[in-house]
């Protein structure tokens, strides 16, 4: 008994740190982690597919899930990333019938999944959840509507120089350095475009002097000129 206690309180824990849980209550979030089940997924292992039934969704414990989908000549665009605290599948879920995309673990990753019904009566409970919802589903509409407008209205050098500057976060007047949590290819397939077209827009931005990149690692060296390429000029 002392042990199941112990793993609920961890699981609850692990809720309050997910966007969708953070105001709930000890008692709230103890109940909804007694029904939320610890799942591990291998790298490379999928969480769900596309078109099939979204009878649930997750949140991420640790490691890095990507969301993506397979165009008809197998060209992947990846849709999201998703860490720790972030929920993953929840839109289909919570609007029901089938997944839009896939998810896959990008490292070897756990998740506490809950089922489409327990989180449902769960939210008749508490209507504060609803409203968290609502909260979430708008700013993944948002995003949903950049990423239309950057595929479909920006260079990929544009879209290149906005996800660095993104995941530069907030850089000193001298720039910054980049770690790049995923592949190139990953990276590639999260702008909209194929590995060998990033690997030039990459060689064209380190000749000019903007960038220098050794493996993952990505040294901003010029912020003035990535930001320009990201507001539209050429490389």
């Amino acid at each position: 008994m002392k042990r199941l206690q112990a793993e609920r309180a961890v699981r609850a824990e692990w809720l309050r740190h997910c966007g969708l849980f953070g105001e709930l209550g000890a008692e709230d979030l103890s109940a909804i982690a007694e029904v939320a089940g610890l799942r591990s997924y291998a790298a490379g292992e999928a969480l769900f597919h596309d078109g099939t039934p979204a009878e649930g969704f997750h949140v991420v414990v640790d490691g890095l899930v990507k969301v993506f989908r397979v165009g008809g000549e197998g060209r992947e665009q990846v849709l999201h990333l998703f860490g720790r605290g972030e929920p993953c599948g929840e839109v289909a879920m919570f609007q029901g019938g089938t997944f839009p995309a896939s998810a896959m673990a990008m490292a070897d990753s756990r998740t506490l999944y809950l089922a489409r019904q327990d989180f449902l009566d769960a939210a008749r409970q508490r209507p504060e959840l609803l409203l968290n919802m609502l909260g979430l589903l708008s700013r993944r509409l948002r995003r949903f509507v950049d990423l239309i407008d950057d595929l479909s209205l920006k260079e990929v050098s544009a879209r290149l120089a906005l996800r660095l500057l993104e995941l530069a976060g907030e850089p000193g007047p001298d720039g910054g350095a980049v770690s790049l949590e995923v592949s190139k290819a990953t990276l590639a397939a999260q702008i909209g475009t194929v590995p060998e077209t990033l690997s030039r827009t990459l060689a064209r931005m380190q000749q000019r002097g903007i960038l220098e990149v050794t493996g993952r690692a990505v040294l901003i060296k010029n912020l003035g000129a990535l930001r320009a390429i990201a507001g539209g000029e050429k490389v």
